[in-house]
């Protein structure tokens, strides 16, 4: 690293064999700059342009030990009228390389940090945190109101006697029916973002398909409101049908918002690469770019699952006001969210649309790919030795992009799987802590364990769990938190059929303890455990996997590969409704065993699938 400090010298520096690059910190009273790392040093951020005098970090093509040999040549044509400046200059290039030289030969000794996150990123977040908490505060009431129905003496769904253990409902239809809507909510809302992420990176852009749901999702609620109204309920064929109508409208609604909210957050970020900084205590470190993205997307997580537990306080207004005063809430707070987007608009850093498709692109790769001797390209392990320079695409969508971004969604297969021990049950999980002793607490007031537990471990990984495995440059990798997350997933799908079998053997019908009028003497406060364990490997799974889908992916294709691991839920869903079919008494023991089994499985073959990602990361 070497330094200059006027414009002179800067312009006979961009002449010589050297790069240039630029950034800030403090010393002797003069600003250093930031060095962005490239191999090891790439470009660098000016900090204070205001500031008169600069130091700015340069580094040599030239080995540091021909520095003396190299300089005289480099400065041999600096004008006159600043010899005496410019043999300043080269005096602190000289003191600088040695200074620093110890410290920039291998970067992998110094400590890695997260970079600052600017303040608008976590305006961003309230709108997640919005949009989160009106989402999940009609989740649980949904369930109740399609399974159960109406309460003795109710007409819109509440429980007149609040100290029973009675549950609200309206339509009686059953676990199964109930199971299907919930499916049918999920997997609308997570395959919608396949098509309005590709519209948000070609056409709309990330704000515009904001707005666009969230216009959509306050009609949806609306009619959700109506069909919960007292003389609706009373029609049940009507009032099923509107709900149908209004859950596939707020699903739209949550399909242009879920991938495009993340990204636009990631991008108020403006660093893209790794960065060296000198601290105030002459301490060099590492602005990791990968942990500031991880540091980003855990925040954004908090937020979505702080707005999931407020959303609890929908389980006690529906028990003791009925349905549509719940959905009410949540319309109204679906329709603050047009304003927030309007006040946040003039502050975000908004990437313009690619303005083309990235289908374009995609499909000649693909096609070249799949060529003629792709086969025998592929058990020689040479797939992706193609030749692209003559492809129109290699201009914009570079193959070593498009071969990682592919591996990442072949990686977001296994959520598949992962999400089935963990939203994915979680209508026979509410069915489950029904038939157990809840003193007075609404059944699916136990589902908020879930965003409690993420509430409380994601500032222990920010704060706590990862900065002091950086510190002691231990590199758990995305490979190693997303299988972590996978087996406490899976622990808590076995731990869900435990519960049920003692639920079976210790309520007075047996295998059928939902429809006893006695609950299970079992206390429903057990099931908080399966759905904490399923929430804390969220933590590391599902942050990682959003992390990964920004990250791996070209600029031109973020919302839609976020929208891609998005489709992982919906194709969980259908899975479930599947399982829906024996999700009933007396088949919830293996329900839950088999599905936590399968996922055991998967997460083996997981970790050893990736095993070369995983040591790509550690290499990087």
């Amino acid at each position: 690293m070497v330094l200059y400090d006027n414009e002179s010298t800067k312009t006979h520096l961009l002449s010589s064999d050297m790069k240039y690059k630029g950034s800030t910190d403090k010393k002797n009273n003069h600003l250093y700059d930031e060095i962005e790392l490239g191999s090891i040093e790439d470009a660098l951020i000016d900090h204070d342009p205001s500031h008169k005098h600069k130091y700015h970090y340069q580094k040599l093509e030239t080995d540091t030990s021909t520095l003396g040999s190299s300089s005289s040549s480099n400065f041999s044509n600096i004008d006159k009228d600043n010899d005496s400046s410019d043999s300043e200059s080269i005096r602190l290039l000289k003191e600088a390389e040695e200074e620093d030289k110890a410290n920039f030969k291998d970067t992998r000794k110094l400590r890695r940090v997260t970079g600052d996150i600017p303040k608008v990123a976590y305006l961003v977040c309230l709108v997640e945190f919005t949009e989160r908490l009106s989402y999940f505060m009609i989740t649980g009431c949904i369930t109740n109101m399609v399974q159960r129905p109406l309460p003795k003496g109710s007409t819109n769904g509440a429980v007149l006697d609040l100290s029973s253990d009675e549950s609200p409902g309206a339509l009686g239809m059953g676990l199964g029916i109930a199971s299907l809507v919930s499916q049918l909510l999920m997997f609308a809302a997570y395959i919608s973002p396949l098509y309005s992420g590709y519209l948000a990176d070609t056409k709309l852009g990330k704000y515009k398909s904001l707005v666009v749901g969230t216009l959509i999702g306050s009609v949806g609620h609306g009619l959700l409101v109506l069909a919960s109204l007292p003389f609706v309920l009373k029609i049940i064929p009507l009032s099923f049908a509107l709900t149908l109508v209004s859950i596939v409208t707020i699903a739209i609604s949550a399909g242009f918002i879920k991938p495009n909210l993340l990204p636009l957050l990631l991008d108020q970020y403006p660093v893209d690469k790794d960065t060296v900084k000198k601290l105030d205590t002459g301490e060099f470190v590492v602005i990791d770019y990968r942990a500031t993205l991880e540091k980003l997307s855990l925040s954004f997580y908090l937020f979505v699952n702080c707005g999931c537990f407020i959303a609890l306080l929908g389980s006690f207004i529906e028990r003791r006001y009925g349905f549509w005063v719940v959905y009410f809430i949540t319309m109204f707070i679906y329709m603050l969210l047009p304003l927030l987007l309007w006040f946040l608009k003039p502050r975000l850093r908004n990437l313009p649309p690619e303005g083309k498709s990235i289908y374009d692109e995609v499909i000649p790769m693909l096609k070249q790919l799949f060529s003629e001797g792709w086969i025998s390209r592929s058990i020689h392990g040479q797939f992706w030795s193609i030749d692209t320079t003559s492809s129109s695409s290699s201009n914009n969508l570079k193959l070593e992009d498009f071969k990682t971004t592919c591996q990442v969604c072949v990686l977001f297969l296994y959520f598949i799987i992962f999400n089935l021990n963990d939203n994915t049950l979680s209508s026979i999980q509410i069915n489950q802590a029904g038939s157990m002793q809840a003193n007075g607490l609404p059944n699916d007031f136990f589902q908020y364990f879930n965003p409690l537990a993420i509430l409380i471990t994601i500032p222990f990984l920010d704060f706590v769990l990862y900065p002091f495995l950086r510190r002691l440059q231990i590199n758990f990798t995305s490979i190693h938190k997303i299988t972590l997350g996978f087996l406490l997933g899976v622990l808590g799908s076995l731990i869900g059929a435990l519960i049920q079998q003692i639920i079976y053997n210790t309520s007075e019908c047996g295998s059928y303890a939902p429809t006893c009028d006695k609950a299970s003497p079992i206390s429903a406060w057990w099931s908080g455990l399966m759905f904490s364990l399923q929430a804390i490997g969220e933590c590391f799974a599902s942050v990682t996997a959003y992390e990964l889908a920004y990250s791996k992916s070209p600029a031109a294709m973020r919302s839609l590969v976020v929208g891609i691991y998005l489709l992982m839920m919906a194709l969980s869903s259908v899975v479930g409704s599947v399982l829906a079919i024996w999700s009933k008494d007396p088949y919830l023991v293996w329900v839950f065993g088999g599905v936590g089994l399968v996922g055991l499985v998967c997460a083996i073959v997981f970790y050893f699938h990736f095993a070369e990602f995983r040591k790509s990361e550690r290499v990087n």
